[in-house]
């Protein structure tokens, strides 16, 4: 029995050390140099990290962007959270449609005259920021680290807009026929002016504040665990599913809602409780 546990622990130990011999013919002088076994301390320590500049060195360093990510800065040089603050202005190319398509904190505000974008953040990560068509977004360089920017676009026309992720937006003047809405995962958006008529789809766990957005009209998807506030001042259709949670601010004398799963809809302190449905007639 002793002599088999020694035949064990023997080849156990021979094959550690052609493992780690093959490391180091693999990874050459740079892999001890860099941080990786010790063979003084005979201690593992925590790789600096992998060089991808593809020219036969393994040298790009993992960096901590500034939301805590840890991912690495970028390819073979410092990450987008490096830098100086800076606030660079681009002209809006889009029509009606706004897509944020990067992480950011974005306000429109409706006004005449050309449009222009404007983005604050660290130096290198405004410099990559592009407008293309209706959206803004990261240029094609594929990057790992990606700060939260802060945008403002000012424009005369846009009615639609789709923001996902954990970003944000506000709507200030807005004075449109419709406002269209599409929020996904954590993002939120308010809005405070008026329009005929708003759409609004909202899933996971998005947040839709439009009780000062004055409209005659509301059609409302809300989904998951999204929260809506309304204030329409003549009709409402209200689809509410899984979680969701529906706030009106007025008494449509209009309204019709299918809520079903958890889901809710609060008007005046009176609700619409989960899997029932109210369909035609006031609430």
């Amino acid at each position: 029995m002793i002599r088999t546990l020694v035949m064990i622990a023997v080849a156990g130990f021979v094959l550690s050390v052609g493992a780690i011999s093959a490391a180091v013919a693999i990874g050459g002088p740079d892999l001890v140099a860099r941080g990786g076994w010790s063979a003084v301390s005979g201690k593992w320590s925590p790789w600096r990290g992998w060089n991808a500049d593809w020219d036969g060195n393994w040298d790009v360093e993992w960096k901590h962007d500034r939301d805590g990510s840890g991912a690495p800065g970028g390819m073979g040089g410092p990450g987008d959270t490096d830098g100086p603050e800076t606030t660079r202005t681009l002209d809006w190319s889009g029509a009606d449609s706004l897509d944020i398509d990067l992480p950011a904190d974005v306000r429109y505000i409706q006004q005449a005259g050309p449009g222009r974008v404007e983005v604050t953040g660290p130096q290198r990560a405004v410099e990559r920021v592009v407008v293309r068509g209706d959206s803004i977004r990261y240029d094609q360089g594929r990057r790992w680290s990606r700060p939260k920017l802060t945008i403002v676009v000012r424009a005369p026309d846009v009615r639609s807009f789709d923001v996902s992720g954990r970003n944000t937006l506000s709507i200030e003047g807005y004075r449109q026929a419709r406002l269209s809405l599409e929020v996904s995962g954590d993002a939120s958006v308010k809005a405070e002016g008026q329009a005929d008529e708003v759409s609004l789809e909202a899933s996971g766990s998005a947040r839709a504040d439009l009780g000062r957005l004055k409209a005659k009209g509301a059609d409302a998807e809300v989904s998951d665990a999204a929260e809506a506030l309304l204030a329409p001042a003549d009709w409402a259709r209200l689809e509410v599913s899984g979680a969701a949670d529906v706030r009106l601010l007025t008494n449509p004398p209009r309204l019709e809602s299918d809520v079903s799963g958890a889901g809710r809809v609060r008007r005046d302190g009176a609700s619409t409780p989960a899997g029932e449905a109210s369909r035609g007639e006031a609430l």
